[in-house]
């Protein structure tokens, strides 16, 4: 008999349609909340019943076992709630979500892949635990942060074109930028254009998790972490669709620092509760 797992693996292959609205009719998907994998289901409650000795059915399996096709609604509620599933319901230009509580899947990945993450698609969200309804639109899953409103991101597409060129303003803060460490004859915390010009000739940036276009560095440093601690903050934004992105994979700011900027665009100095200290190299 298979486990947990191994169902979950096989039904990942047969997973979703070439386009999940070719047809009018509605189209349902399971989501495991824990593995992320999706399958689709001609009818949720008929599957249900029909695989109700399968390892992911297991905790609603005695449940399931006094239910009926005549029990629709009690069906996916027991589903939902005892085999940690998330149930999509698709439709043109709408996507219905059935989940419990806090368990619901990270949906990210079944919108990128199905092309929902769109603003004219409609997504209600329905917590089977308290009955409450809240409506979204598909773009709310894309991948990243939205950028705010007055992030210049024109401006530095413009210094990243001449990223090879120098230019007066070289040594101004790029707006918006907050490292935790500090250049001569700059305001603490901000970097100089001429930092992250020299990144920019050497980094080799990721692409977009959303639309795999190249993204543009726009920050670099540490950020403070509760009270004594500070973590990482490498960001990318995406041009095309204006999100931004936390690198995670970066732990060492100062060796990234030292491998990316030419000797003259170090920071001079690191702020330490707010005050400068000379910089030890990496």
């Amino acid at each position: 008999m298979t486990d947990r797992r191994e169902f979950l693996q096989t039904t990942a292959s047969c997973l979703v349609p070439k386009s999940v609205f070719a047809t009018s009719s509605p189209n349902f998907h399971f989501i495991d909340v824990e593995s992320g994998n999706a399958w689709q289901v001609a009818d949720p409650v008929q599957w249900s019943l029909q695989n109700i000795n399968e390892p992911v059915m297991a905790r609603a399996a005695e449940g399931l076992g006094k239910l009926t096709l005549n029990d629709g609604d009690r069906v996916i509620r027991l589903v939902v709630r005892r085999c940690s599933l998330n149930l999509l319901e698709l439709r043109p230009g709408r996507v219905g979500v059935d989940h419990w509580g806090s368990h619901q899947a990270d949906l990210r990945p079944f919108f990128k892949m199905n092309g929902l993450a769109r603003p004219e698609v409609e997504v209600v969200l329905k917590d089977r635990k308290t009955d409450a309804v809240s409506r979204l639109t598909g773009d709310s899953f894309l991948y990243g942060v939205p950028l705010d409103s007055d992030f210049e991101l024109e401006l530095f597409q413009r210094k990243w074109e001449r990223r090879h060129s120098t230019e007066p303003d070289d040594w101004t803060a790029a707006p918006g930028t907050r490292s935790g460490f500090a250049w001569d004859g700059v305001e603490d915390g901000q970097i100089p254009w001429a930092a992250i010009k020299s990144a920019w000739r050497r980094d080799a940036p990721p692409t977009c998790q959303n639309c795999s276009s190249d993204t543009l560095l726009v920050n670099f440093g540490l950020r403070q972490v509760g009270l004594f601690n500070r973590s990482a903050n490498i960001v990318h934004v995406c041009r095309l669709c204006r999100r931004s992105f936390r690198d995670e994979s970066i732990i060492d700011v100062r060796a990234w620092m030292t491998a990316n900027l030419d000797e003259a665009a170090l920071p001079c100095f690191e702020l330490v509760w707010g005050k400068r200290v000379k910089r030890v190299a990496a």
